[in-house]
């Protein structure tokens, strides 16, 4: 066989390596082999292309890496030869150096074995642009009201006066546009009893936004914060980015142990909480668990995270009040989101700031991304002064219970031999404990190879114990999806089990 015939064969179309990498590689192989020999001379870039089918530049980019390692000689007027004296071996090459918060932050295959064949779940499962049966954490936008939506933006277009425009076409503000702000401080007064002025919120890219520059401002390196384990994966990595020492701490059913906090690092310089529903795990803190905190956070002068993320679907009685509502000297600083309450795609979050802090997190913020989009923040803003969106949490509040409702049935009566989900008071997923023996990180491979998403609270924990436990979401599905999702399950417990044990 031709050496361009066989080289043309082990050239792959659509996979994640470049063709000049592929070309590269094979060449070096052919070389080191003997194949090519020493001195001989390659066919030109043109030929090469032409008969691989590739672009020239695809061969001159892979001819030009050999020529740099030592494999290959161009000769002027001549071509490109073998070289006599071989390198022995590749020139050593220094690791590529990334943020250790890469490694800190989740990733969908964190959680399972490195030979997994997660690494062949459906390409929907990595770069999801719509959700499938059982993600968590994510509203029904199918129901969102649209219309009503775009006739406020169509209207708040139309009422632009092009000689006043400049706050909202212009530079914004970086903490966010003001009537905004206003609307936000009404919502949460009446949604969880805070107390706070405008001046007190910045608006943000969403919560994590908040979570990550609070770290840059608030840590400095070898620093110590206190997280739940299992817990959010964001602030794993953005304690990390800063330089600061995550220490996992347990959570039990009162929520996070400030016991253990105390007694493994006292002096710790942050807390993370999410106390109205712990993620994952549901639980709210409780009253002394969050007197406990705050009486820890004044005598160390530390600060606390509070993360409210969706305490505003909440399906019987009242929300214990915000973490913050109980702080009276200003430590406690509260991080809301509009990506559960409307839509994910919108991306704006915002903070609840102790006074002293205000000024640090403007000017931070007039250099991270500078504002969020002035225009979207003045629809929202519409949006909650016209009631809209008291009326759309509401409508979703009774969707969701209905649809949680028809799940915790489902897994009843087709999965009771395999799981046992546990109802949820607040929030947009359940948790099951499986059947002993079965693991949460092996049902998750089998459900992604089925177009499934299922979150496995180990992949969210550091030192906990917790493979026996999954999440199951249910407000972004109809009855019909998650009628089709648990019948898959269904079939992945009978026919599979071996599979699910570790």
């Amino acid at each position: 066989m031709h050496l361009l015939d066989s080289l043309a064969l082990d050239i792959e179309r659509g996979t994640d390596l470049p063709l000049h990498r592929q070309l590269y590689h094979r060449l070096v192989g052919e070389i080191s082999a003997g194949s090519i020999k020493p001195g001989e001379k390659l066919p030109s870039t043109r030929d090469f292309a032409r008969l691989l089918g590739v672009s020239r530049n695809t061969v001159l980019l892979a001819f030009d890496h050999l020529i740099s390692e030592g494999f290959l000689q161009p000769m002027t007027g001549s071509g490109t030869y073998v070289v006599h004296d071989l390198p022995e071996q590749l020139p050593a090459k220094a690791p590529a150096r990334i943020n250790p918060a890469i490694e800190a932050a989740g990733n969908m295959n964190r959680c399972f074995a490195p030979d997994s064949a997660i690494t062949h779940a459906p390409s929907t499962l990595r770069h999801m642009r719509r959700p499938v049966p059982f993600r968590a954490n994510f509203p029904a936008v199918d129901t969102f009201p649209v219309r009503r939506w775009a006739s406020l933006a169509a209207n708040l277009y139309r009422e632009l006066d092009p000689g006043a425009a400049g706050e909202l076409l212009g530079e914004g503000d970086p903490q966010g546009y003001e009537p905004l702000r206003v609307a936000i401080a009404e919502h949460v007064a009446l949604s969880r009893g805070l107390t706070c002025r405008p001046h007190n919120i910045v608006i943000f890219a969403g919560a994590q936004h908040a979570v990550d520059l609070a770290c840059r401002i608030l840590l400095t390196p070898g620093e110590q914060v206190w997280c739940e384990d299992p817990g959010y994966d964001g602030i794993y990595a953005s304690a990390t980015a800063a330089g600061a020492v995550p220490i996992p701490l347990p959570v039990d059913e009162e929520g996070l142990v400030v016991a253990q906090g105390l007694a493994r690092a006292p002096n710790a310089r942050l807390a993370y909480v999410s106390p109205s529903k712990q993620f994952p795990l549901g639980m709210e803190l409780s009253l002394e668990r969050r007197h406990a905190l705050l009486q820890w956070a004044s005598a160390a002068g530390a600060w606390i995270l509070e993360d409210d993320y969706d305490t505003e679907f909440r399906y019987g009685g009242r929300p214990m009040p915000a973490l913050h509502a109980l702080d009276r000297e200003g430590r406690v600083l509260y991080f809301g989101t509009f990506s559960k309450m409307l839509f994910p795609g919108l991306r704006l979050g915002f903070a609840v700031l102790p006074d002293a802090l205000v000024e640090a997190f403007v000017s931070a913020r007039a250099i991270v991304g500078r504002y969020s989009p002035m225009l979207e923040q003045a629809l929202v803003a519409r949006f909650m002064d016209d009631g809209y969106l008291a009326a759309h949490v509401r409508r979703m509040r009774r969707l969701y219970a209905h649809r949680q409702e028809h799940l915790l049935d489902c897994l009843e009566r087709r999965l009771s031999d395999w799981l046992r989900a546990t109802p949820t008071n607040t929030g947009m997923e359940v948790i099951a404990e499986l059947a002993e023996g079965l693991s949460g990180r092996r049902l998750a491979e089998a459900a992604a190879r089925r177009g499934l998403e299922i979150l496995p609270i180990s992949a969210l924990a550091r030192e906990a114990q917790v493979d026996h436990l999954i999440t199951l979401g249910f407000s972004a599905f109809s009855e019909e999806q998650m009628d089709e999702g648990v019948e898959v399950l269904r079939s992945i417990f009978t026919r599979t089990p071996g599979a699910l044990r570790d």
